[in-house]
């Protein structure tokens, strides 16, 4: 199941940026942000389903440094937005060993698209398709 979830997720994860690309959200970044900022809310949401009052705070202390980056890099450049991508695909994997809210699926799938999702950016700036 979890390889399931991680080929899903990589294709999502290009799905989403092809997307992006084609209707113009990247030129603007202001999309590449909200993903950022979505991505980075579903722990918090399982958190709370959890009943787990410290997990919540956690994963919701998480999200703001997610949704703080987010907006460094509506601000400062879609890089920024594309590594916080990559990096919260790192704390997936990482959530991968430790015990987790929500689906055991999630963290696979998750950190599949973000890290697809955040180097396809990188590959649209690196080409010139994508604003820095």
């Amino acid at each position: 199941m979890i390889g399931l979830a991680v080929l899903i997720g990589a294709i999502f994860g290009l799905m989403i940026v092809f997307i992006m690309f084609r209707s113009g959200m990247l030129a603007e970044r202001s999309g590449a942000t909200m993903l950022l900022v979505a991505i980075a809310s579903f722990y918090p949401v399982f958190a709370v389903t959890s009943g787990d009052p410290l997990a919540v705070m956690v994963h919701v202390a998480i999200f703001a440094g997610f949704a703080a980056l987010a907006l460094r890099g509506f601000q400062h450049g879609l890089y920024i937005i594309a590594g916080g991508l990559i990096a919260h695909g790192l704390f997936d994997l990482s959530l991968m060993l430790t015990l987790i809210t929500g689906p055991t699926w999630w963290p696979a799938f998750c950190a599949s698209l973000d890290i697809v999702a955040g180097l396809a950016i990188v590959r649209l700036i690196q080409t010139g398709k994508a604003p820095r």
